[in-house]
C-alpha cells in the first residue's frame, strides 16, 4: 500500500491549527483560516477519497470488511445543540444572560462598551421572543424529536450544564432544573433529559464555553448528566464549536469522552479535516493519539442560510446539502449534521431538515446518533485488529 500522503497527514493532525494561532472573535478556528479554503477544497472530501482508492484496489484480491452495518453504502448521524430549549425564556434565565454579559469572566477579553452590549442583547432576546415563568418547547425540542421519532431515526442532543466556575457571556441560559413545558406537560430540563435518554436518543456533553481547555470541567459538567441520565455519557461537543488542537482533545481524553463531533465550522460548511470518515484524535503536543474517536462535523444549518454564513435561500441550501450528501455517499462516508431545535422555528431551516431525513433514507443511509458511530467504529476495529 502506498505512504499516506504528507498533505492529507497534515488535515487529519490538524497541522495548520498548531502552526497558525489565529482564532476568530470567539476563539474558534474558522474556515477562512484553512489552507483547503483558499485552495478551493474545503467541500472535498480529501482523506475519504484516498482510502476509497485504496479499498478499489485491495478489493481485487480480498474480501473487505463492510464499513458500515445491513449493507448501507454511507450514515447519516444526525446531531441537535440544545442552546434554547425553547425561544422563550423565563425571568431567571433572562438575568443570568444579563449577569454573564456583565459578569468578570466577560471583562477578561472585552471592553466595557462591549460588556453592555451583549448584556442588552440577553435582554432583547427575552423581550422580543417573549418571557414565560414555563417557556414551552413545542416549536422547538418537542417537535425536534417528533419529526424523528415519525421517521423512525435517532440522533444525538448536545445539552449544556451550566459551568461550576468561569462562566462565559457566550454559554447557554437555561439550567438542568428549570421548568419547562414539554409534551403539552410542565417538566424539568433534567425531566426532559431523562425522558428522551430512556427513549433511546443519545445525550451528549454540551461542553460550557471554557471548558475546552479544562478536563476538570468537561468531567464535573459529564458527572452531572450522567446523574440525569442515570447512565454513561461518552458523546460530546464543545458549545460555540470552541475546539483547539492544542488543548481539547487531550482535556476530552481525561475527563473520559470517547466520542466527539466538534470538528466543523460555524460560517460555512465542509471537511475541516479533510474527511467525513471517523478518526482517532491526535496530541501534536505530546506526539501521541488519543483515545477520543472524531466524528467531524460536516454541515450546520446556520452557515447555509445565516447573513454571516453562506447566505443562501432554501433551494440553493437544499441543492448544496445534497451534493455533499451525494459526495458522502460516494466515499461511504458519514454525513454529520447539526440542526439547533430552536432553528426549527424558522420554515426554511425546518424544511431542510426534513428533507436531509426523506433523502437520506431514500438513500439508503445508515442513521445513527454519535455514540452509535462511535461504538460500530471501535468493534470494526477491533474485529480487524486495528484496535
Amino acid at each position: 500500500m502506498p505512504p499516506f500522503p504528507e498533505s492529507l497527514a497534515r488535515l487529519l493532525l490538524r497541522v495548520e491549527e498548531y502552526e497558525h494561532l489565529h482564532r476568530d472573535q470567539w476563539g474558534c478556528w474558522e474556515h477562512g483560516f484553512s489552507e483547503n479554503f483558499w485552495n478551493g477544497r474545503l467541500w472535498v472530501p480529501e482523506v475519504d477519497l484516498w482510502v476509497l482508492e485504496r479499498e478499489n484496489e485491495l478489493s481485487q484480491s480480498r474480501h473487505l470488511a463492510p464499513r458500515w452495518p445491513e449493507g448501507h453504502r454511507f450514515a447519516v448521524c444526525l446531531t441537535h445543540d440544545v442552546d434554547m430549549v425553547s425561544r422563550q425564556q423565563s425571568l431567571a434565565q433572562v438575568v443570568r444572560g444579563i449577569r454573564a454579559g456583565l459578569g468578570r469572566a466577560a471583562a477578561e477579553s472585552d471592553v466595557r462598551s462591549k460588556r453592555w452590549i451583549q448584556a442588552v442583547r440577553a435582554l432583547g432576546r427575552g423581550l422580543y421572543f417573549g418571557l414565560s415563568r414555563m417557556p414551552t418547547t413545542a416549536e422547538t425540542l418537542e417537535r425536534c424529536v417528533a419529526v424523528e421519532k415519525e421517521a423512525g431515526v435517532r440522533a444525538t442532543y448536545f445539552f449544556h450544564v451550566s459551568p461550576v466556575t468561569r462562566a462565559s457571556p457566550y454559554d447557554c441560559v437555561y439550567q438542568i432544573d428549570d421548568a419547562i413545558v414539554f409534551r403539552g406537560r410542565r417538566r424539568s430540563v433534567r425531566e426532559v433529559v431523562r425522558e428522551l435518554s430512556d427513549e433511546g436518543f443519545d445525550i451528549g456533553l454540551h461542553g460550557s464555553y471554557h471548558s475546552a481547555f479544562s478536563a476538570e470541567s468537561l468531567a464535573t459538567e459529564r458527572a452531572v448528566l450522567e446523574q440525569v441520565t442515570g447512565g454513561p455519557v461518552t458523546s460530546t461537543r464543545q458549545h460555540y464549536l470552541h475546539w483547539d488542537a492544542r488543548f481539547t482533545p487531550r482535556a476530552q481524553d481525561a475527563a473520559g469522552l470517547t466520542t466527539d463531533s466538534t470538528l466543523g465550522f460555524n460560517r460555512n460548511i465542509g471537511f475541516r479535516a479533510g474527511t467525513s470518515l471517523p478518526f482517532h484524535l491526535f496530541d501534536l503536543t505530546a506526539r501521541a493519539r488519543t483515545s477520543v474517536l472524531e466524528v467531524p462535523l460536516i454541515v450546520q444549518e446556520g452557515p447555509l442560510l445565516a447573513s454571516n454564513g453562506l447566505e443562501l435561500d432554501r433551494q440553493q441550501a437544499t441543492e448544496v446539502l445534497r451534493s455533499l450528501l451525494d459526495r458522502i455517499a460516494e466515499v461511504g462516508g458519514v454525513a454529520t449534521l447539526l440542526f439547533h431545535p430552536h432553528a426549527l422555528l424558522n420554515p426554511d431551516q425546518l424544511a431542510l431538515y426534513e428533507w436531509s431525513i426523506e433523502y437520506g433514507r431514500a438513500r439508503n443511509a445508515w442513521f445513527a446518533s454519535v455514540r452509535d458511530i462511535g461504538n460500530w467504529w471501535r468493534e470494526r476495529e477491533a474485529q480487524l485488529g486495528l484496535a
